[in-house]
């Protein structure tokens, strides 16, 4: 489960229920699939409720011309009410009330909608009308709204509104609440390639962005996540460390070391062996983040790329930890054909601590024999043979 998602999630249920999302820590055990229902859940209900009466509105509604309807929308009833009628009303007829209604008003009226009960209404509004409530709202730094708002554009509208905003605050602000996050990929597609490189460079001098630049990058497609990863490491050490610094400081390495082991292996080089990767504790941070979450796939070919005083860290934050770590260790390595990595290890051991990886070694080679064979050679080229 992402850490980054999960806190999305928990932001958007505070802005439904007028609540901060501080207020509603004690969910963050729940998985992100029961935080999602948990919300639409209580989407459905706060819409629910009444909605005999806002379909009667909607029909009477036709009883009046559209500019009477549209007064007495802003001035009587509201931008509440008017996004619960307005998800009972033809899209159409929506839509040509909104043209009468100041864009000031729309924009609140966005701030109650359901987005998936008004999705109509979103696709089929006029280019202009929705640049000038994106407008609105990025004025007033409604960056969730939009984000929810952004998997209901039609490609083309999206792409002249998101090319429109100028602040790489803004986008990062907004893709941290996309909640289609199988369509980012596409979504990332529709930026310039100069945007992109802009969009990490902002992040040299805003270290604080790079949650929510986390937040986008783990849901693109491989071949994005490792463009996005190869801009990072183009653009210097700096940017890298500060990249590491957050997600050490945030406990983010869930979301992030699926996305370093994304990167081409000269970024991976250049990352692994940035300042802050070399600080033990931050290796070990990482080491603990691998164990609890099962990524020592993603981990364990990144070793390569370790200096030989990072590889011995590693090695003995390992033998210090449980027995049971150094089991889950061998068992990464030996579901995963990761036996380079592995013997890098092993090799910077103590005599003692080899011994305590040979019981383990022999307990595997039971259970596969062939082992022996494949491990020879890695053996023999790191000086360990007594090993195997």
């Amino acid at each position: 489960m992402s850490k980054l998602d999960s806190s999305a999630e928990l932001v958007k249920l505070g802005q439904l229920l007028h609540t901060p999302s501080s207020e509603l820590q004690f969910l963050e055990g729940m998985s992100l699939e029961t935080l999602i229902k948990v919300r639409e859940l209580s989407t459905d209900k706060l819409f629910n409720d009444g909605s005999k009466l806002f379909h009667k509105l909607a029909a009477a509604s036709k009883l009046l011309p559209l500019g009477v309807t549209a007064s007495l929308g802003e001035k009587i009833f509201g931008p509440m009410l008017c996004a619960r009628i307005a998800s009972q009303m033809p899209y159409l007829r929506a839509i040509d009330l909104a043209k009468k209604m100041s864009t000031p008003f729309l924009a609140k009226v966005t701030l109650e909608l359901d987005p998936r009960r008004v999705k109509d209404i979103i696709q089929n509004m006029p280019l202009e009308n929705l640049q000038a409530v994106a407008t609105e709202l990025l004025k007033h730094k409604h960056y969730m709204v939009m984000g929810r708002l952004v998997n209901f554009m039609t490609a083309s509208n999206l792409k002249v509104i998101l090319n429109g905003i100028n602040s790489e605050e803004a986008l990062l602000h907004i893709g941290f609440f996309i909640e289609g996050k199988h369509q980012l990929s596409d979504i990332i597609r529709l930026l310039p390639k100069e945007r992109l490189k802009t969009l990490i460079g902002y992040l040299q001098l805003h270290t604080e962005l790079w949650p929510e630049a986390l937040a986008l990058m783990v849901h693109l497609e491989d071949d994005l996540k490792r463009e996005m990863g190869d801009i990072s490491a183009d653009l210097g050490d700096t940017v890298l460390n500060s990249l590491v610094s957050s997600v050490y400081e945030r406990q983010l390495w869930q979301d992030a070391l699926p996305l370093f082991a994304n990167m081409s292996p000269s970024a991976q080089l250049q990352l692994i062996n940035t300042a802050t990767l070399n600080d033990p504790a931050v290796l070990k941070s990482a080491l603990e983040s691998t164990d609890k979450f099962g990524l020592w796939a993603t981990l364990l070919p990144l070793v390569e790329y370790m200096s030989d005083s990072q590889q011995k860290v590693l090695a003995e934050l390992l033998m210090a930890e449980r027995d049971d770590l150094q089991v889950r260790f061998l068992e990464a390595a030996y579901q995963h054909h990761l036996w380079q990595p592995l013997f890098d290890i092993i090799r910077l051991l103590s005599d003692e601590q080899q011994h305590t990886i040979c019981v383990r070694f022999k307990q595997l080679a039971a259970k596969d024999p062939q082992l022996a064979e494949k491990w020879q050679p890695l053996a023999l080229e790191r000086g360990v043979m007594h090993l195997v």
